[in-house]
């Protein structure tokens, strides 16, 4: 069994990635995204691949899930986010989350990518690529992201290996360059 990221050039890519306040799991997958999801239908906005964080070299919140992202333009997020329903359910999510990143826009590619369920990877966010392997997706930062945080970034995914461990050790990169966050892709999320 494969999971396939399937990823379209006429949309951006939305990279997410929060932290769930325990015990409140449900409250997210069972009651915010059941109401939330006919929105993101109507705006087209469609979830792709979520993930769980394994590690991170980020030294502020350190997340424990996030996703990938169609969204067609900046201004059907921003829609989705002013419809009545989401700001309905808003309080529901935002009780159970420590803390959520949003509105980080990538520009995206035609391109499948086919990735095993059994393997951890490295999704890296810097200038450049900070591997001497090449990237399975390499996607530069959208000019009109909502979220500036990774401006003049390429936001790269590898097959998890020892390089990048090395990279996710030194902290100090986090502040101004490279971002590594260690990642397992979710199977039902496929």
């Amino acid at each position: 069994m494969t999971i396939e990221l399937t990823l379209k050039s006429d949309n951006l890519i939305e990279f997410g990635f929060g932290k769930l306040i325990k015990g409140k799991e449900m409250q997210v997958y069972q009651e915010y995204f059941p109401l939330i999801h006919p929105v993101l239908e109507e705006c087209g906005i469609q979830p792709l691949l979520s993930f769980v964080v394994l590690a991170t070299n980020t030294s502020s919140a350190i997340p424990d899930q996030g996703a990938l992202t169609h969204v067609p333009s900046r201004e059907s997020f921003v829609q989705f986010h002013n419809d009545h329903r989401f700001i309905e359910a808003k309080p529901i999510r935002d009780d159970a989350m420590e803390f959520l990143s949003s509105g980080n826009f990538f520009r995206s590619i035609d391109k499948i990518i086919t990735l095993d369920p059994d393997t951890d990877y490295a999704l890296i966010l810097s200038k450049g690529n900070p591997l001497n392997s090449n990237p399975l997706l390499k996607l530069s930062a959208a000019q009109d992201s909502l979220d500036q945080t990774y401006t003049g970034k390429t936001l790269t995914l590898h097959p998890w290996n020892d390089e990048a461990a090395q990279l996710i050790g030194e902290v100090e990169n986090v502040s101004n360059e490279t971002v590594v966050f260690k990642i397992h892709f979710n199977p039902s999320s496929s």
